[in-house]
């Protein structure tokens, strides 16, 4: 049974929970990008509902060798008669538990979910391989070995949560001339009761940005399991078991899993916060629902690097206005001074002749009158960061003047603006502004001004070289 998310088909039987006395064979597929499809040689429904399409939340299975397969959130996409011939018909899976059958919904509960993340043994610097090597007297190789001891137990408390570092250790090849051995980390979410797997979602989401931004790129799961009460089984001697359910579904991007990324690639990584990680982590999800627009906008980009680069350039200038709402607000006047004023120009505009709705936009605009201009943004940034951004922007004010005018020409094509970035010059700038992102957030996670000073410095590929 394949365990990474990669291609593969299963061959089995197939049926509805309602009605375990009609089974359909059929072939389940799962590519990483396409997701989940199942094609039955058959159908579970007659002649008489053929126009009628099926959305089962649960269908169940067993594979040709034996393996029980829960498929969730199922819609019918294609159902056929052919004459002469047979029905047939195809269902888009969400998702797929492999090990265990769940018959209701309400009935998929996990006690944990273990993840392996792209890059997560290089972030965490963690492995229990240990080597030793003994020459002869003439310097020849005498004895080499390798042992392998679990590590220590790394474990932060969230609320009602448990997020702790989990490993796995296998071996094989022939024990003749190869062995292959493998450690791999999974970070472990364990609530103080069974939750639903929708439940966590949320976490899983809010971990996997956390590392993209420790990493510095977009990492998405490779693995996904899950222990669960009801799919649990006693040993002869008693003891309870709980296998491993692996969980499937498509991430809906292509990721190479296979390149390389170095410690000094990444903008921090355990080793950086492994006497805080607790507090770091703590403060991620605390402040996850008031910066939600800035991570949305942030990861947004990160997660989708074919995004066209004006486009990514826009969603960072958002995501800076955003942070800079949440941190200082940025109103000229309070909105008991403001409302007067806003009252005193719609009454002018009212009298003013000119078109309806040119009355509607210039109201509109003026409700925003009060905020910061994205100008006053960035001056408050710099004027707050100054010790970190000076070492990769040297120009603030013609900085802020090409940011500002390629925003205003980008959403209103204003071709008076000759200040614009493009190309090259746009690449840069957009790198820069993910970078003032970054020490918004670090920030936010507990870092002081310093440690965020020494990430930035260690880091080559800033040097500055358009401002």
């Amino acid at each position: 049974m394949t365990e990474e998310f990669k291609p593969f088909e299963y061959d089995g039987i197939w049926w509805l929970p309602e009605n375990p006395d009609k089974q359909v064979s059929g072939k389940l597929k799962f590519h990483p990008v396409k997701g989940l499809e199942l094609q039955l040689i058959g159908s579970f429904k007659g002649l008489k509902s053929l126009n009628i399409f099926l959305q089962p939340s649960i269908i169940l299975g067993i594979t040709s060798n034996g393996k029980m397969i829960t498929l969730y959130k199922c819609y019918e996409s294609r159902s056929h008669m052919s004459v002469p011939g047979f029905l047939s018909s195809s269902f888009i899976v969400s998702f797929a538990f492999l090990g265990c059958h769940f018959e209701k919904e309400e009935e998929i509960r996990f006690d944990s979910l273990s993840l392996n993340y792209s890059h997560l043994e290089e972030w965490t610097g963690i492995t229990g391989f240990q080597f030793k090597m003994e020459l002869d007297s003439k310097n020849h190789l005498k004895k080499h070995e390798i042992i392998y001891s679990f590590p220590q137990k790394v474990e932060a408390k969230i609320d009602n949560l448990s997020i702790s570092f989990d490993y796995n250790f296998t071996s094989g090849g022939d024990r003749f001339k190869e062995v292959n051995l493998k450690h791999t980390t999974f970070i472990k979410i364990k609530p103080s009761k069974s939750l639903h797997f929708n439940d966590y979602q949320d976490v899983c989401y809010h971990i996997q940005n956390f590392l993209s931004l420790a990493i510095g790129k977009a990492v998405f799961p490779i693995i996904i399991k899950g222990k669960s009460e009801r799919c649990s089984t006693k040993s002869q001697s008693g003891k309870a078991i709980y296998p491993d359910i692996f969980i499937y579904y498509a991430t809906n991007s292509l990721f190479e899993t296979s390149s390389k990324i170095y410690p000094f690639d990444m903008l921090f990584t355990f080793r950086d916060i492994s006497g805080k990680f607790e507090s770091i982590l703590k403060n991620w999800f605390e402040k996850a629902e008031m910066l939600k627009p800035v991570y949305d906008l942030y990861f947004g980009t990160l997660y989708n690097p074919r995004m066209y680069l004006q486009h990514q350039f826009l969603s960072m200038t958002q995501a800076i206005e955003a942070y800079h709402r949440h941190k200082f607000e940025g109103k000229y006047l309070s909105d008991e001074d403001y409302e007067p004023i806003y009252n005193r120009f719609k009454e002018i505009i009212k009298v003013l002749d000119i078109e309806d709705s040119f009355k509607d936009a210039l109201k509109t605009k003026l409700k925003y009158g009060n905020e910061y201009s994205l100008r006053k943004r960035l001056k408050d940034l710099f004027l707050e960061y100054r010790d970190i951004t000076q070492n990769f922007i040297k120009d603030e004010d013609n900085f802020i003047n090409r940011i500002v005018d390629t925003r205003n020409y980008l959403t209103h094509y204003d071709k008076k603006l000759k200040n614009i970035a493009g190309g090259r010059d746009l690449y840069r700038i957009t790198q820069k502004l993910r970078k003032i992102l970054q020490i918004c957030l670090l920030c936010e996670l507990g870092f002081i001004k310093e440690e965020i000073k020494s990430m930035f410095l260690r880091d080559k590929r800033l040097e500055d070289d358009f401002v």
